[in-house]
C-alpha cells in the first residue's frame, strides 16, 4: 500500500513538473493594429523626439521575441517616415516594461479573462519562490511585491537586451519607458538590481546600447502604487543626449511644480513624460476628474475643478502642457501606454509642446496604436 502511495505522489509531482515547465511563453498570435503616425514641425538638425503610444496585449509580453518584434515595429515605421537622425530620441510610456513580469509563463495566463485569474496560474507555477518572497517582503502588498521580485532578473534581461539592441541597430537614444525593479542602479552602462525596495523606474539607452546617466525613479506615487513601491527622494532626472539635456518626469511627477524647478535647476533643455492611466475596465479620459491620486494637491490647483472637468482636461491644465511652458520649457512630449491587458483598459492621449506652445493633437478614438514625431 505504501508503495502505491509513493508512486501516486511521484506521479503527481511528475505531472506538475511537466505542466509547470512545458510550453512556456506561448500566446496566440494577435492581428497587429496599424500604426498611426503624426509629425510636428520641421527638421532643423537639432534632433527630434519620437513618442510611442503602443497598443499592448498580454501576448506581446509572453516572450522576448514577441516583445522585441512589437517594440521594433515602431522603429521600422519611424525609419520609413524619414524621422530617424543621429539626434533622435524615442520615448516609450510608463509601465511599458513592467508587464514583462508575465514573460515565460503558461499560455493560460495570457488568455485569462482578468488579471487576478492570470496571477493564480503565475503563483501555481512558481509556488516556492512565491512563498519565499511573500514571507520575506516588507511591502504592505506582499502578493504584488513577491510577483515582481520573482521575475525581476528576467524582466531586467529582456528589457535591457531589447532596448540596447534597438538603440545600437537604429543608432538612436531611447527613453525606454518604466519598469518595476528592486533597487535598480547603473554600473558600467548596465542595469544592476538590488535586493530591497521596488521602484517604478525608467532608463535611457544611448546609441552604443549602454544605459545613460542614472535610473529615473518616480517620486509621487498613486494610491495603487504605494502598497508595493518605494518613492524617490526628488522628482525628475536630467540625462545628457545628442539632442541636448532631456528632463524626464515619470507620469504623476509631471503634475507638481517642484518637478519642473528641479529640471530647470539641473539644466534640462526639454521634457519627456512617460505615463500610464488605468482605472480598471472603464476608460477614464473623458470621465470626471477625481483629483490628485496619492498626494496632496499643489497650492495652485482649483478645488472646484475636481468632479467638474474631465481627466483629460485635468492633464492639460495641471501636467506637462501647462506646467512645462510656465516653467520656461519650449519643447516636451507626454505619451501614454495603450492596450487591453486582461480586464485593464489603458487610456490617455499624447500632449506635445513645441516652441513654447501646445500642439493640437487630433487623434481619432479608434487609432490606438500611435507614434508622434516632434522636431526640436
Amino acid at each position: 500500500m505504501k508503495r502505491y502511495s509513493f508512486y501516486g505522489v511521484l506521479s503527481l509531482v511528475c505531472a506538475y513538473l511537466v505542466w509547470a515547465y512545458s510550453f512556456l511563453g506561448n500566446s496566440p498570435e494577435e492581428k497587429a493594429l496599424e500604426i498611426s503616425s503624426y509629425s510636428y514641425g520641421k527638421d532643423s538638425s537639432k534632433g527630434n523626439l519620437i513618442g510611442v503610444e503602443p497598443f499592448m496585449l498580454p501576448g506581446d509580453y509572453s516572450n522576448q521575441k514577441r516583445f522585441l518584434e512589437k517594440t521594433e515595429s515602431y522603429f521600422i515605421h519611424a525609419k520609413r517616415s524619414g524621422w530617424i537622425t543621429d539626434k533622435t530620441i524615442f520615448v516609450f510610456p510608463e509601465y511599458y516594461g513592467t508587464w514583462l513580469v508575465v514573460s515565460g509563463e503558461k499560455s493560460s495566463l495570457y488568455t485569462s479573462p482578468d488579471l487576478q485569474s492570470g496571477m493564480i496560474y503565475f503563483i501555481l507555477r512558481n509556488p516556492f519562490s512565491f512563498l519565499y518572497h511573500f514571507f520575506t517582503s516588507k511591502e504592505n502588498d506582499k502578493i504584488q511585491a513577491a510577483i515582481f521580485k520573482i521575475k525581476a532578473d528576467k524582466m531586467r534581461e529582456i528589457y535591457g537586451d531589447t532596448f540596447s539592441a534597438l538603440a545600437q541597430k537604429y543608432k538612436v537614444s531611447i527613453l525606454a519607458g518604466s519598469i518595476v525593479l528592486p533597487s535598480p542602479s547603473v554600473r558600467n552602462g548596465k542595469i544592476v538590481l538590488g535586493t530591497t525596495s521596488l521602484f517604478n523606474t525608467s532608463f535611457v539607452f544611448g546609441k552604443d546600447g549602454s544605459v545613460l546617466g542614472e535610473p529615473i525613479r518616480k517620486k509621487f506615487l498613486t494610491e495603487e502604487e504605494k502598497p508595493f513601491l518605494d518613492s524617490n527622494l526628488k522628482p525628475g532626472t536630467v540625462i545628457d543626449t545628442p539632442a541636448g539635456k532631456m528632463g524626464v518626469l515619470v507620469c504623476a511627477d509631471s503634475w507638481y511644480p517642484e518637478s519642473y524647478s528641479n529640471l530647470k535647476g539641473s539644466g534640462a533643455d526639454f521634457v519627456a513624460v512617460p505615463s500610464y492611466i488605468n482605472r480598471g475596465e472603464t476608460p477614464v479620459w473623458d470621465q470626471a476628474w477625481a483629483g490628485y491620486n496619492g498626494e496632496k494637491n499643489p497650492s495652485d490647483v482649483d478645488p472646484k475643478d475636481i468632479g467638474k472637468i474631465t481627466e483629460g482636461q485635468a492633464w492639460k491644465k495641471y501636467a506637462l502642457e501647462t506646467r512645462a511652458s510656465r516653467s520656461g520649457f519650449k519643447n516636451g512630449i507626454n505619451v501614454f501606454l495603450q492596450g487591453k491587458l486582461w480586464d485593464l483598459e489603458a487610456d490617455g492621449r499624447a500632449f506635445i509642446l513645441r516652441n513654447g506652445k501646445p500642439e493640437t493633437v487630433l487623434v481619432p478614438e479608434h487609432n490606438k496604436n500611435r507614434i508622434y514625431n516632434l522636431w526640436l
